[in-house]
C-alpha cells in the first residue's frame, strides 16, 4: 500500500511539473531560441543536441528549450563562468524520480529501472578525488566537487568519448554530469531488430555502445530530450533546426591555436594556426578586415628583431600591422608553438580558403 501511495504522489508531482510545457502539434514550425542558437550552431548541435522538439519555455524561472537527445537552459543571468552559461539540463535523473515509468527511447527499460544497475562502487585505493583509471575503465567519485567517495567506473569506450572536445566542447561534467548507474547491457529496439549494446545513464544524458554502428556512431547519447518532452505529456515538434546565415565572422581563440569561420550561427571552416610568440603577442579584441592582398611582401623591426619575408600570401589586415596570412616558412600550426610577430599564421591552403571567403569588413573576433 505504501508503495501504491509512493508511486501515486510522485504521478501527481510529475504530472503538476510536465504541465509547464503546452502541448505542440506537429503542424508547428518552431525554431532554435535566440539565447541558444549561437551554443547549438557552434558546438554540432545537430550530433549532439539533435532536432528541435520545443520552442523556448521558462522552469523555474529559467528560459529552456528541448531538443532531441538534451534540454538547454540559460544561466547568463547567474553564471559568472561563460562555459556554463548555458547548461544542458539534469533530464535523466528528473525522469528517473519523476517519471519512473517513462520508457526510454530506443531501448526496452523504463527510467525507473535504471535504478536496478546504480549499486555505487568502493573507493579505489589511493584515489585521492576526481577520474582515476582503474581494472575495467576510469572510476569517477558520485561527489559533485569530484571528492574522493564511493562512484562509478565509466567504460573506457565511453570515457574515451566523453573527454573528446569535439563532442564535450566544456567537459564532460557539463555535458552529461555525474554517473548515475554503472554500465550494464540492455536490448536496443532498432529498425533491423533488436540487439544488445552496452549503456551508461549519466545525469544528463545515457550513451550506448553499439559494435555494429558505423565507427563513429558506435558511441551514442539517448535520445533523452524526447522522452522528457513526452513524460510531460506535451508532442515532440520534431523539427529540423535551420541556421541563421548570412553576416560571416572570424573567431581566433589564442589559447587553443584554432581559427572558426562561421556564416551567421553556423561553423563552416576551422583551422589550426601559429599566432605571436612571447613578446610579439597577437593583439585581443573585436576588428575587422580593413584590406586584402593575394600577395605582400612583409618587412617590420621591433624588439631588437628584424624581418623581410616576401610574397607573403593571402594576406588580410584587421588592426594595424596585424594580419591573417598564410606562412610558407613553417608548419607549427595547431601545436602550440606560436611562431609569429604578432599576426596570425595559417597553412597555405587554409589561408587561401579563408581569403577567397572573406570579404572587407567582416568581423574578427581574438581572445585567449
Amino acid at each position: 500500500m505504501d508503495k501504491l501511495l509512493r508511486n501515486s504522489i510522485l504521478a501527481l508531482l510529475a504530472l503538476i511539473l510536465f504541465s509547464l510545457l503546452t502541448p505542440h502539434t506537429q503542424a508547428q514550425t518552431v525554431t532554435i531560441d535566440p539565447a541558444f542558437s549561437r551554443y547549438y550552431w557552434r558546438n554540432d548541435g545537430m550530433r549532439l543536441l539533435g532536432w528541435i522538439e520545443t520552442g523556448g519555455v521558462s522552469e523555474y524561472g529559467r528560459l529552456v528549450q528541448y531538443f532531441e537527445k538534451a534540454r538547454l537552459e540559460d544561466h547568463s543571468a547567474t553564471e559568472r563562468d561563460s562555459r556554463w552559461s548555458i547548461m544542458y539540463g539534469r533530464v535523466v535523473a528528473e525522469l528517473i524520480e519523476l517519471a519512473p515509468y517513462q520508457p526510454i527511447n530506443g531501448i526496452a527499460l523504463t527510467y525507473g529501472e535504471l535504478r536496478n544497475f546504480n549499486q555505487l562502487q568502493p573507493v579505489p585505493v589511493d584515489h585521492s578525488g576526481g577520474p582515476m583509471p582503474v581494472a575495467g575503465g576510469v572510476f569517477i567519485p558520485a561527489t559533485a566537487d569530484q571528492s574522493s567517495g564511493p562512484g562509478y567506473v565509466v567504460p573506457d569506450v565511453f570515457w574515451g568519448y566523453m573527454v573528446r572536445a569535439d563532442r564535450f566542447p566544456s567537459g564532460w561534467l557539463h555535458g552529461l554530469g555525474l554517473p548515475l548507474t554503472n554500465a550494464f547491457e540492455a536490448t536496443a529496439l532498432k529498425s533491423e531488430g533488436a540487439r544488445t549494446v552496452l549503456m551508461q545513464a549519466f545525469e544528463r544524458g545515457t550513451l550506448t555502445f553499439d559494435p555494429l554502428n558505423p565507427l563513429d556512431w558506435q558511441v551514442e547519447r539517448g535520445n533523452s530530450g524526447v522522452d522528457a518532452v513526452l513524460a510531460r505529456g506535451a508532442i515532440p515538434v520534431h523539427n529540423e533546426p535551420r541556421p541563421q546565415t548570412g553576416i560571416k565572422s572570424i573567431e581566433i581563440d589564442l589559447s587553443a591555436q584554432w581559427l572558426y569561420a562561421y556564416d551567421g550561427d553556423l561553423l563552416v571552416f576551422k583551422a589550426p594556426i601559429s599566432s605571436g610568440k612571447d613578446g610579439f603577442e597577437t593583439v585581443t579584441g573585436r576588428f575587422k578586415v580593413e584590406r586584402k592582398y593575394v600577395k605582400k611582401d612583409m618587412q617590420g623591426e621591433e624588439r631588437g628583431e628584424e624581418w623581410d619575408v616576401p610574397d607573403v600570401p593571402h594576406v588580410m589586415f584587421f588592426h594595424l600591422g596585424y594580419a591573417i596570412h598564410g606562412a610558407y616558412w613553417h608548419n607549427r600550426f595547431g601545436t602550440g608553438e606560436r611562431r609569429s610577430h604578432g599576426c596570425v599564421n595559417l597553412s597555405l591552403a587554409d589561408a587561401e580558403w579563408l581569403y577567397n571567403w572573406t570579404p572587407n569588413g567582416t568581423t574578427v573576433l581574438v581572445y585567449e
